[in-house]
């Protein structure tokens, strides 16, 4: 939310204080007589209105041999209009910048006071010499004289509620972890929905992330447990209790957690049901079986032993744990045998279970009602008990493009249950392809739009298309790259561009038109690009054979302030290895002393804790729902600074990992 709006001059006041005390000894006390005053008070009492001029904000600590000087902005779209108007009046000649915000760390007294004052994002930071400080405190002079007095531009108008949401699901399913921060906060600030709802979504986004001792801190989950919540909510309530209380020492353990279920005040019993039957997110089927079993529901638990997101080693848990075979016959106290095992199971095939007739019951169903139905179903809800897309891909397809203009929104809230639900072995390109039509007609290119149209275009490409069809589809998304690709989208933009890269070129001009397209735009403004991002580009120019030429200029390496201890260790994490690849290369070229570790697993394992504990910074993918290793990850992370890649593919991850390390470089 714009903290602009709630801001009171008591906190301006307060934030200036903040930042004018040490380190920042460049105005001692705010001594009005003190020789600085009467070139600093008047950044402040221009800004003092908080309308379309910065506050200004200089430091300067005992070892600088020249000030720094903090821009600081009241929003993310503040922030948008001035970038331009210091990149033109000071970028040049008075100090390197590079458009780039400033990530403020928390732990340094003036850059907290910023950040309490208006947030992450907002802030940039000029670095002049000490041959040109003083002009460019003229120079500021001038700038704040300029935009002195005027309002600031109003926001744009609020968007419908409903469109909003379905960007912060896609923005979910893609992995795109920052924008669905955004898109919740504009979710706040709009209204529209209730203080429930704003709950589920909140629970939504944790669970996503991993971070389950926060999710189950919540202050609504007492009350939101004995409301009936969207099966999303439910699985990440279930799988964070799980993850938290199920596992000891990496290993299920179904005693502590019935003494778990017993014995907190949180009933998240009340959660389970016959949906997790259809789950795919593995801790909270394996809890909703022990629930099942505790409470007596003999049929559930079968059932939920048939789920095909466990794994032969959970249900081998289960089945010993819990004696999950007919009551007739005995487990053998000391081994599992696998005949009981595949007893349960076929104990579990001659039951049914009476589920709630649901309408409609199918991709066609739900693509034939969009346009005859005012009020669309709620697809995240339905898909789940739905045949795969990929068993009627073409047909699915057809009925996408026979679709009206006017029932665009519908459709494209289905992309997020469509990638939620893809397998990668069994993919529905057609599908896929239909989806990417459509965002092109409708010129859709949104962040959240990007990272979906980055996940579309995998599935497609997983399929081995046909020449002339890959020709056609990379020749359509290349021509509106000119709406799409600038340097704030750089990382969708490389996403899409390392997919193309990596993936098959049954046409290789096609392939190496689209990524000369996008790294030829890039390229021209290479040097406002971070050196990971840069390195990234070089990587797919290499494997291209494209002759583009990343490397840094004398003026690109003004702009690196601090160095980086030597052999830091990164560890990422996703369940793509082939991402992983990716930046653990881009990385380790542009950092050759980082220790750079990869992992895929799904559970907690010894080796993974200790790259938990040893990480400097930590990478967490979450392109699908969050799994046990996510949690132990954030449970065993020692000193490292945790961050999640704002979308799916390599560029990413290596922004995000980019961020943290801005934040890690000490000082020369």
């Amino acid at each position: 939310m714009d903290r602009s709006l709630r801001m009171t001059s008591s906190d301006f006041d307060d934030a200036v204080r903040r930042f004018f005390s040490p380190p920042n000894l460049i105005w001692p006390d705010m001594n009005p007589m003190a020789g600085a005053a009467s070139a600093i008070s008047p950044f402040v009492h221009a800004a003092r209105g908080r309308g379309e001029c910065p506050l200004v904000l200089p430091r300067r600590e005992r070892s600088d041999n020249a000030a720094t000087v903090y821009v600081v902005c009241w929003d993310h779209a503040h922030a948008g209009r001035i970038r331009p108007l210091l990149h033109a009046a000071f970028a040049s000649y008075l100090a390197p910048f590079d458009g780039r915000v400033k990530h403020l760390q928390r732990s340094d007294g003036p850059e907290s006071a910023v950040h309490d004052l208006v947030g992450q994002g907002t802030t940039f930071v000029l670095r002049p010499d000490p041959t040109t400080e003083s002009d460019l405190v003229s120079g500021l002079h001038r700038f704040v004289r300029t935009l002195a007095g005027r309002p600031r531009r109003q926001a744009s108008l609020p968007r419908p509620a409903g469109r909003i949401l379905r960007e912060f699901d896609l923005a979910l399913a893609t992995g795109a972890i920052a924008q669905s921060r955004i898109l919740l906060e504009e979710i706040e600030r709009v209204g529209g929905i209730s203080h429930e709802n704003l709950a589920f979504l909140q629970l939504q986004r944790l669970g996503r992330l991993g971070r389950d001792a926060e999710l189950l801190a919540h202050g609504s989950l007492p009350t939101v447990v004995h409301t009936e919540p969207p099966t999303a909510v439910r699985e990440a309530i279930l799988g964070a209790w799980a993850r938290v209380n199920l596992y000891v020492n990496a290993e299920i353990d179904t005693q502590h957690a019935l003494e778990r279920l017993h014995t907190d005040p949180l009933d998240v019993a009340m959660l389970v049901g016959d949906f997790l039957t259809r789950s795919q997110a593995m801790d909270a089927v394996i809890l909703g079986a022990v629930v099942a079993e505790a409470r007596g529901d003999h049929e559930l638990a079968l059932l939920l032993l048939k789920n095909d997101s466990l794994d032969e080693h959970a249900r081998t848990v289960l089945v010993s744990d819990l004696s999950l075979v007919a009551r007739s016959e005995a487990v053998h106290e000391e081994t599992v045998p696998a005949e009981a095992i595949q007893e349960a199971l076929i104990a579990a095939e001659q039951l049914s279970v009476d589920v709630e007739d649901r309408t409609p019951g199918s991709w066609i169903g739900w693509l034939d009602s969009l346009d005859r139905v005012s009020t669309p179903y709620d697809i995240m809800e339905l898909v789940e008990s739905w045949t795969p897309a990929s068993e009627h891909d073409q047909e699915i397809a057809h009925r996408i493009d026979s679709l009206p203009d006017i029932a665009t929104d519908s459709l494209l809230a289905g992309v997020a249950a469509f990638l939620e639900t893809s397998t990668l072995g069994v993919p529905a390109p057609d599908t896929a392809h239909a989806f990417i039509r459509r965002y092109l007609i409708e010129e859709r290119f949104a962040p959240a739009d990007l990272s979906a149209l980055t996940s579309l275009l995998a599935i497609v490409l997983s399929s081995a298309p046909r020449a002339d069809d890959y020709a056609m589809l990379l020749d359509d998304m290349g021509a509106f790259a000119g709406r799409w690709v600038s340097v704030n989208s750089a990382a969708q933009a490389l996403d899409l561009a390392d997919v193309v890269t990596c993936g098959p070129r049954p046409d290789n001009d096609a392939q190496v038109a689209f990524v000369t397209t996008i790294l030829g735009a890039l390229h021209h403004q290479r040097h406002r690009l971070a050196g990971s991002l840069r390195s990234l580009a070089a990587l797919i120019s290499s494997d291209l054979s494209l002759e583009f030429d990343w490397i840094s200029s004398q003026f690109e390496e003004q702009l690196v302030e601090h160095e980086l201890p030597v052999g830091l260790h990164v560890l990422l994490y996703s369940l793509d290895t082939g991402t992983l690849d990716r930046v653990a290369t881009a990385l380790s070229a542009q950092y050759p002393t980082f220790q750079v570790s990869k992992s895929s697993d799904k559970v907690g394992n010894p080796a993974l804790r200790q790259h938990s504990r040893n990480a400097d910074v930590i990478a967490i993918a979450t392109r699908r729902a969050a799994h046990a290793a996510t949690g132990f990850i954030v449970d065993n992370a020692g000193r490292g600074r945790i961050c999640y890649p704002d979308g799916s593919g390599s560029a990413s991850m290596l922004r995000a990992v980019e961020a943290e390390l801005d934040d890690l470089r000490i000082s020369g």
